[in-house]
């Protein structure tokens, strides 16, 4: 995913700031990240979790920036019952690019992968699911596939993040 991400869909989609960029870019090569971070520091190659861990906190600084850049799209989708959408939204942008950082510099590295894992598991039932379940649209499930994949992606991070920078 992060080789195709890399190799075919950065060439074509040229404008970093566009929302297809970041999903159909980003998404799938922090995925790929996620899955090369997982067996740990030693079950890859040094240069390859490095690369991994600057291309998934390059991916969260991203997404952290598009909060503000989409912000009454993004409030928008927090559903009603919840209140402030405008404060999760700033918050949940916030969240990313501190995770982003975290990644980028090594530092707190476990609690970044733990509470943006608990970001994703949120979304998954408070937005994703719902969603989902409501509407008639085929491309929805991609969303809650890929939401998934994000959050048991991070929270598998967890168990082998020390925090220290490596």
């Amino acid at each position: 995913m992060v080789l195709c991400g890399l190799a075919f869909d950065v060439p074509r989609r040229p404008d970093l700031t566009s929302a297809e960029w970041r999903t159909n870019v980003l998404e799938p090569i922090a995925i790929g990240s996620l899955a090369w971070l997982a067996p740990g520091l030693g079950g890859i190659p040094g240069w390859l979790h490095r690369a991994s861990r600057y291309l998934l906190a390059f991916a969260l600084v991203v997404f952290g920036i598009a909060h503000f850049q989409v912000l009454t799209f993004i409030a928008g989708m927090v559903p009603g019952w919840i209140s402030w959408h405008r404060f999760w939204t700033v918050f949940f942008g916030v969240a990313f690019i501190s995770a982003g950082v975290s990644f980028a510099t090594g530092f707190l590295q476990r609690w970044a992968a733990l509470g943006v894992g608990l970001m994703f598991a949120l979304w998954t039932v408070t937005i994703h699911l719902p969603s989902l379940l409501t509407a008639q649209d085929p491309d929805k499930w991609s969303d809650v596939f890929i939401v998934i994949a994000l959050w048991g992606g991070f929270w598998g991070l967890v168990r082998d993040l020390r925090d220290r920078k490596i």
